[in-house]
């Protein structure tokens, strides 16, 4: 399907919900410019391509699971949950494709090259952050609230999907805004191409003053970064990665246990247990029989 200088493949497994022509002239979307958007779940074989100086703004927020983007330039880098990638109306070509085998859930809005949501300094394109635990759960509740309201129609839901639209629209200028900051102004790409180099190895113990050399700067430039960008330090971050890889492994596999702990760097099973179990609230077991149980269910609702 051709739309808007977009190609989209669509695989079997493929979920998606657009914002219909009501909800896009709902005020908050129309001060926006917003001229398209949708939330979604794509397998593996989803992907989008977007040509150059397209004339929109593509902002793409990924809620669960990971996606790969690959610039016009060769530059290819990971997005993870909590990542907000944003794409200017005159920036290069791009593919965005599922990463692993699990579905990858976004929020994608296409705003207009003269809308104010997206800042001038943004000239191609830069990779900001939520707060991956709280605001993705909301985001999913406003755009789910949205969707629902739209296909309800009742007496208030025009009201409800404009209340909706502004605070989904605030937590996304609050993400972009960030460009202003100094910190946050230092080099995107190169920043996602260094979690890019970490994801090929979870395995590795990845050192702060590793991840400094890959930036070009020192361990105090990258951690003051990190704050200012993920309000977390880089080895937090890194933390988080090897978690939500081994929530794919044990949601996708039968892998034993020790091996995901493993896998993601621990030497230890009893220390990956309770650095899973403070990550998601469950031990790894738990974790694996609780995803079973919901692969199940869709089964025989299918």
């Amino acid at each position: 399907m051709k739309y808007l200088k977009e190609v989209i493949h669509s695989p079997e497994r493929f979920e998606q919900w657009h914002l219909s022509s009501r909800v896009l002239d709902c005020y908050p979307f129309r001060l926006a410019k917003a001229r398209h958007g949708g939330y979604g779940h794509h397998d593996t074989d989803f992907y989008v391509e977007r040509i150059s100086s397209r004339g929109f703004s593509a902002v793409v927020i990924t809620l669960s699971g990971k996606g790969r983007f690959t610039m016009e330039d060769g530059t290819s880098f990971i997005v993870f949950p909590g990542d907000v990638f944003v794409s200017s109306p005159s920036g290069q070509g791009h593919r965005e494709e599922t990463e692993g085998p699990e579905p990858w859930e976004q929020l994608w809005i296409l705003f207009s090259d003269s809308s104010a949501i997206i800042p001038d300094t943004i000239l191609d394109y830069s990779v900001f952050q939520i707060d991956a635990k709280k605001e993705t759960s909301f985001v999913r509740e406003l755009v789910r609230n949205i969707i629902d309201e739209d296909l309800y129609e009742g007496s208030t839901s025009f009201k409800a999907i404009e209340l909706s639209a502004e605070l989904l629209l605030l937590i996304i200028q609050r993400a972009v805004r960030q460009s202003g900051n100094m910190e946050s102004r230092i080099h995107h790409s190169q920043l996602a191409s260094v979690w890019s180099e970490v994801a090929k190895d979870l395995k590795a113990l990845w050192k702060v003053e590793d991840l400094a050399k890959m930036m070009n700067c020192s361990r105090s430039q990258l951690t003051r970064i990190c704050n200012a960008i993920y309000h977390k330090p880089p080895g937090q971050k890194v933390r988080e990665m090897k978690m939500e890889n081994a929530k794919i492994m044990l949601s996708g596999s039968s892998v034993p246990i020790h091996e995901v702990a493993e896998a993601v760097g621990f030497s230890s099973l009893s220390l990956f247990s309770s650095s899973f179990t403070a990550y998601t609230g469950m031990g790894p077991r738990e974790f694996r029989k609780m995803k079973m149980e919901e692969e199940f269910k869709n089964k025989k609702t299918m």
